[in-house]
């Protein structure tokens, strides 16, 4: 089995468009105490108008959105509001982007597995967020 996020990749993006400071609904999943549910939106709506079938949903952990290809491929694109109590990094958002493909065990178990992110994904959610003027930066590391 493929290790969780072995062939993720972070990025980070800063904006004062998404909200960090108001008070967050308590009848999210687990009572969801976290902020980036407009990110999650604004980037499910984005990449649909791709050509992707997106959703997102909340975890107990955050915000999360799944955007099928055509080729079947889902990324799988978890946020993370990144301020590290830092009043001067507040507008600052990680996202974790992994993509996994569906596939099939002994011809009839199904499963899904962790493949690189190919270019033209990465191209894609760095071309959702420039056209809402948002700068898109791969994470070093």
């Amino acid at each position: 089995m493929t290790r969780f996020g072995r062939h993720a990749v972070q990025f980070e993006l800063t904006s004062d468009r998404f909200d960090h400071s108001s008070v967050l609904p308590a009848d999210a999943n687990a009572g969801n105490r976290f902020y980036g549910r407009d990110v999650a939106e604004l980037l499910a709506t984005k990449l649909g108008e791709r050509g992707f079938e997106s959703s997102f949903l909340d975890e107990d952990w955050g915000w999360q959105v799944h955007a099928k290809r055509a080729d079947s491929i889902v990324l799988e694109i978890s946020i993370h509001h990144k301020p590290e109590e830092d009043a001067a990094r507040e507008d600052d958002w990680m996202l974790m982007v992994r993509a996994l493909q569906p596939g099939v065990v002994l011809g009839v178990i199904p499963r899904v597995r962790e493949v690189e992110l190919d270019d033209g994904a990465i191209d894609t959610l760095v071309d959702a967020f420039r056209g809402e003027g948002i700068e898109l930066r791969r994470a070093p590391g």
